[in-house]
């Protein structure tokens, strides 16, 4: 065991959390175990057809005419393979695919205290996601395995003040876990290991506007306050006796969302979404290791989302719905890091609802992600890590029961 001096052990340690604060950025999860996914989140403020409304748009549960509960599970399966170019100076191999079956599982209530007053609560996991890189391949000096997730209890209250408007506000409590190692350059053809476990609990709110001019049309807006995550933790080393206590912060960025549902006959309804997420708030990251402070330049771009779906109502119990989104990407070649190698996103997805007995819905969603080729030109004090993911995609499947009560 080597025992090295703190000020060197803040900069190793600085160099792992360049792509920390990158992976929430990525992974802003629309998929919450809700029949949504089968539109590839597009309408999730405007919908108002079940308890998940809460969440998505508080506005929304005034357009409810009971008590609902909704239950949803889904299941995430990223494919992550990176492949250096000859650009790439830093030694090891390429990574075979570092994607970690994802399951999860979110909860919905909405309670009627009268036709015009609601009161929602809402569980869900928003952020997260999970890579295990193989720990001898060129990036392992930025990351070798993470595993990150937030989970948000956002109780909720709406007020119909008239049949064409509803308004909607929320408080969110949100807990956030981060645990990630990094290989540790000590000396040459030897590696040390920096393992990371950081947690914190932070507040924020939300709020919403249904409007609904005419009885074939609803317009939701949704805003989501930043929620900003002082996290505090510890890390240990492999082949290196110190232990320091360490801290960061993580921002979630405010975001917008608009969206259109149009009834265009008795059957078919057409969805629209705009959306804007804040992301360049995130322009550094400042790690504390004990009395050492490291500053990282994080560069990050605000975020915009579009989308086009439609629902068609086959048969009185069954729904079809399909839809397609675009989000932007939120960095770029030169700051992107693997730890999540997310540039632009393209949703598109497919599903069913089935109304099974009168109080009970049935969700399944099935939706496909293509996250970009994720090219990566990162240059440190390691080297250059240069190359691109020939697969950058994701599969999600999803189950819901809605019950009316």
């Amino acid at each position: 065991m080597r025992r090295l001096p703190l000020s060197l052990l803040t900069l190793l340690v600085s160099s792992s959390f360049m792509s920390t604060s990158a992976l929430a950025a990525a992974f802003q999860l629309y998929e919450l175990g809700t029949p949504i996914i089968g539109t590839a989140g597009v309408g999730q403020a405007a919908v108002a057809e079940d308890a998940s409304i809460s969440y998505f748009n508080p506005a929304g549960m005034g357009l409810l005419n009971q008590s609902q509960f909704m239950l949803g599970a889904q299941v995430l399966l990223p494919y992550t393979n990176f492949s250096k170019n000859t650009a790439n100076t830093i030694s090891g191999g390429n990574a075979s695919n570092a994607g970690m079956l994802t399951p999860g599982m979110d909860v919905y209530y909405v309670y009627q205290y009268s036709p015009s007053l609601k009161f929602g609560v809402s569980l869900t996991a928003p952020y997260g996601g999970s890579l295990n890189y193989t720990d001898g391949w060129a990036g392992r000096y930025i990351v070798q395995d993470v595993l990150f997730y937030t989970l948000n209890l956002n109780p909720s209250i709406a007020y119909r003040v008239n049949n064409w408007l509803s308004l909607g506000a929320g408080v969110a409590v949100e807990y956030m876990n981060l645990q990630e190692t990094v290989a540790l350059p000590i000396e040459p053809l030897v590696d040390g290991q920096i393992d990371l476990k950081l947690d914190n609990f932070a507040y924020g709110f939300n709020l919403g506007a249904m409007l609904t001019p005419y009885q074939s049309t609803r317009i939701g807006i949704a805003y989501r306050s930043r929620i900003k995550h002082n996290l505090h933790g510890s890390t240990t080393f492999l082949r290196v006796t110190d232990e320091p206590g360490t801290s960061t912060q993580m921002i979630m960025p405010q975001n917008v969302i608009v969206s259109l549902a149009q009834d265009l006959s008795c059957q078919f309804t057409l969805l629209a979404e705009l959306g804007w997420s804040n992301w360049s708030s995130m322009q550094n990251t400042i790690l504390h290791v004990d009395r050492f402070s490291e500053t990282t330049p994080r560069h990050w771009n605000n975020t915009y989302r579009a989308g086009l779906g439609g629902q068609f109502k086959a048969t009185p119990d069954f729904t079809l719905q399909a839809g397609a989104s675009f989000d932007s990407s939120p960095t770029n070649t030169s700051h992107r890091l693997p730890d999540m190698p997310m540039d632009r996103q393209i949703r598109l997805g497919v599903g069913i609802l089935y109304a099974m007995m009168k109080p009970v819905t049935l969700g399944v969603s099935y939706e496909y992600m293509n996250l970009g080729k994720g090219d990566i030109h990162n240059v440190s004090s390691n080297g250059v890590l240069a190359g691109s993911y020939s697969r950058n995609y994701a599969n999600t499947v999803q189950v819901s029961l809605n019950v009316a009560t």
